[in-house]
């Protein structure tokens, strides 16, 4: 008797009851531990992946991990974009050697936060609020795989009514100094840009990415006048003549008073003007 009831004390002392060993317990997380917690894992924080973070995902591998490339240049598809409000736009993250966009495992963040602009952490889809003032400027980052690359952009916001310029424009004529009909020039400026944020590019031949030369650029919508300086680039002409104002007939952008400039290889005079559409 007194063998049996020191036993019985003992089994008291440990906490064991008769259903203790009624379950099955496992250390991989997988299957219940049979304490009533359900993390799987034993440690009851409700993990269920043991890193701690409660979250039960654990570093899961990238399924579509960067190229093994030594040298990647990775950037958005429009690193500097101009958006009106109320706009949205889908960034896209691109390996500029080979021009292949890719699918990245990224994080997309913005800032500043809570000042009209959202994006979705997974998708990088970003929106403008319909209230964000003109001039607002917005950098989105993607931190690819847990910090392995990052890329950075903007988004500046405008309004359209308060940026006439914008846009991509095409010469079509030439003003003549002195007076006279404009006439179709040999070396039609090819590509002519002006962006919302106040710069100018200028090219006669576009050609993928090249830009004979840029410039900033301010305007007065009372008064239409326009000043074009001159910043640098790749062919600079010594004559532009910047100083003048710009009009709309349609569709088409005329610059009067304004020289961009001789091409590499003028045909006819100096002119006083130029025709875009």
């Amino acid at each position: 008797m007194a063998t049996l009831t020191a036993l019985t004390l003992a089994l008291a002392a440990t906490g064991c009851t008769d259903d203790a060993t009624s379950d099955t317990t496992t250390i991989d997380g997988e299957t219940g531990d049979g304490d009533g917690d359900g993390d799987g894992d034993g440690d009851g924080d409700g993990d269920g992946d043991g890193d701690g973070d409660g979250d039960g995902d654990g570093d899961a591998e990238c399924p579509t991990p960067l190229p093994d490339e030594p040298f990647l240049d990775l950037r958005f598809w429009n690193p500097n974009l101009e958006l009106v409000p109320g706009g949205a736009h889908q960034f896209t993250i691109y390996e500029a050697v080979s021009l292949q966009e890719l699918d990245t495992c990224s994080v997309y963040t913005v800032d500043p936060v809570d000042a009209g602009a959202t994006i979705d952490p997974d998708t990088g889809l970003f929106t403008l609020a319909n209230d964000v003032p003109d001039g607002a400027l917005f950098n989105v980052s993607a931190d690819i795989q847990d910090g392995l690359a990052t890329v950075n952009g903007t988004v500046l916001a405008y309004l359209p009514e308060l940026h006439p310029l914008k846009g991509d424009w095409t010469e079509v004529a030439r003003i003549p100094c002195g007076g006279g009909p404009e006439f179709v020039p040999s070396d039609p400026i090819g590509e002519l840009v002006f962006t919302a944020g106040g710069e100018a590019r200028v090219t006669w031949e576009p050609f993928e990415v090249y830009v004979d030369y840029w410039a900033t650029y301010a305007h007065d919508l009372d008064t239409s006048a326009l000043s074009l300086t001159p910043t640098g680039g790749n062919y600079l002409p010594d004559d532009v003549q910047g100083e003048g104002s710009f009009s709309f007939e349609g569709e088409q952008l005329v610059l009067h008073d304004i020289w961009l400039g001789s091409s590499q290889a003028p045909v006819e005079p100096t002119a006083c003007g130029h025709r875009f559409e």
